[in-house]
């Protein structure tokens, strides 16, 4: 992070090693399991259409005019999933029926780790190309991965990190496109196909990270255009074969200016300063962003560097327009916490636009003085958003809401008091409770005393297994004391453990030499 900023490099070797490295530990580091009800249906949907089908079982659905049950998601990420999909299942397929739905989802979990590791490439690719050092886009790339909120949904079958990816892609090669790069306004279109067909919402985020091409010559609009009317052509084409018309998204009401209630500033201070779901407190390195911001919008002193310059301050702008919207728009929402989740969900996807400023805070080419302020700055936000984001990499969300009393709900979504002190009372952070949870549950398991799961029928108490997660009551009550770890899981399944541990040491060992190199790559301008 020390050293000067360099001239913006397109050779892709750091940015792929990088990418290895995040997928190895995102698969370290995974939970194998599919247990949200936005991933249960998702799931569905993919599976749905594997076997040449929409309808998927009740749930988090919508009935249709045939009378069967329709996932509300969009479904980009259930064609992406497609091919894990159909290798899952066709894995799994010798095992018991029981046995087999866990071990497909565990399968499929993966899925966002590839994603995941392609937004960190893409992360540092954008921040090279625009100007920053190899050392500074590294560190923000590592501080995006695994000191926010981003590391816990690479864990889930969540949509976030593919709407992040999209975005991402969209902001960085349209910046690209204006600066002249051929075809990069193809890769821009990409980017916001995989954006908004894998959520309609994030229509105006998507247009917002196109501010770089304001500037650029109107050939170059051609492709993000069609890009964007190939999403909502797919998103037309799905919910007529869903609903019989293209105006019915499978949201209902929640898709209507009725869904929209919420006191704006209510909302702002939940999703920025709020000790259950402020962004602020769970990715403490977006302190930086400002100090970044003038970073990137800085006016080159020497004509050569200005085109360059430009295109570093559209792209802030994009970043910060694209910011404002999720505020606004979400900030509105009637569940603007997008519960249940850890920390502000439907501000993921744009956390990667607000870390190239962080970045480029990172590559202030001032005195000695500024550079080691900067640097210690990182360090302690580092190391704080590493400690808040790794309570929620090994306690589950959602059994961390079950043990606060949080899970089965007790109010409507809609209703103003809906965990209020979860989202509010700093008493009753989320953070401390992951925290409390991960401490006495690390030490149940140095003590011996790791949760066993059972077979339903022979547990305690137990009885019928919740369709959604695959176990019944006591076997969900005993994950209240285990780690979010598929290794740990398959232990408590039954599974031999020093295996398990040992495959996970390896993802682990491997991931952080890949770090290695890829440090080692950047800092040497091999990327």
């Amino acid at each position: 992070m020390s050293e000067p900023p360099a001239a913006p490099r397109r050779a892709p070797g750091a940015a792929w090693r990088l990418a290895l490295a995040a997928a190895l530990l995102f698969a370290a580091s995974g939970g194998g399991r599919i247990v949200g009800s936005d991933e249960v249906t998702m799931l569905e949907v993919s599976r749905a259409m594997l076997h040449g089908h929409l309808d998927v079982p009740e749930g988090a659905t919508l009935a249709g005019r045939d009378g069967r049950f329709y996932s509300k998601n969009a479904a980009g990420q259930a064609v992406l999933a497609l091919p894990l999909t159909a290798l899952a299942e066709l894995g799994t397929h010798a095992l018991p029926p029981a046995r087999r739905e866990l071990a497909t989802r565990a399968v499929i979990s993966f899925f966002n780790a590839v994603i995941g590791a392609l937004v960190l490439a893409a992360c540092f690719a954008t921040s090279r190309f625009l100007g920053a050092s190899g050392g500074a886009a590294f560190a923000g790339a590592l501080l995006l991965g695994f000191t926010t909120p981003f590391w816990v949904y690479a864990k889930s079958f969540m949509a976030e990190p593919l709407e992040a990816l999209g975005l991402l892609l969209a902001l960085g090669w349209s910046a690209r496109a204006r600066a002249g790069e051929p075809h990069a306004e193809r890769i821009a279109a990409v980017g916001l196909v995989l954006a908004v067909a894998s959520k309609l919402s994030v229509l105006p985020l998507a247009i917002a990270c196109l501010a770089p091409l304001l500037g650029a010559p109107r050939a170059a609009w051609r492709w993000p255009l069609a890009g964007i009317a190939v999403a909502l052509a797919l998103h037309g084409l799905y919910d007529f074969a869903r609903f019989g018309t293209p105006l019915e998204t499978g949201y209902g009401a929640q898709a209507s200016p009725a869904a929209f209630t919420t006191p704006l500033w209510v909302g702002l201070y939940g999703l920025v300063f709020s000790s259950g779901k402020g962004v602020l407190w769970f990715a403490p390195a977006l302190w930086l962003v400002f100090s970044g911001v003038r970073a990137m919008t800085r006016r080159a002193p020497d004509p050569p560097d200005r085109p360059l310059a430009a295109a570093r301050a559209v792209a802030a702008a994009g970043a910060l327009l694209a910011i404002g919207l999720a505020l606004v728009l979400y900030g509105r929402f009637q569940h603007w916490a997008g519960d249940g989740s850890f920390g502000p969900r439907y501000l993921v996807p744009v956390l990667p636009l607000a870390f190239l400023p962080v970045t480029f805070a990172l590559n202030n080419p001032g005195d000695r003085r500024t550079r080691r302020d900067a640097r210690i700055a990182a360090w302690v936000l580092g190391v704080l958003g590493f400690a808040v984001t790794l309570g929620g990499v090994g306690i589950y969300f959602g059994a961390e809401m079950r043990e606060a009393g949080d899970y089965p709900y007790t109010l409507p979504l809609d209703d103003p008091h809906f965990m209020e002190s979860s989202h509010f009372n700093p008493r009753f952070s989320p953070i401390l409770g992951h925290w409390s949870m991960l401490r006495r549950n690390v030490a149940l398991h140095l003590a011996g005393r790791a949760p066993r799961l059972l077979a339903n029928s022979d547990a305690a108490g137990g009885g019928r297994s919740d369709t959604r997660i695959g176990l019944d009551a006591a076997n969900q009550s005993r994950l209240l004391f285990g780690l979010d770890f598929w290794w740990c899981y398959a232990a408590y399944a039954g599974l031999p453990a020093v295996p398990l541990a040992l495959a996970a040491l390896v993802l682990f060992a491997l991931g952080l030499a890949m770090l290695r190199s890829t440090w080692r790559a950047a800092t040497s301008g091999a990327g």
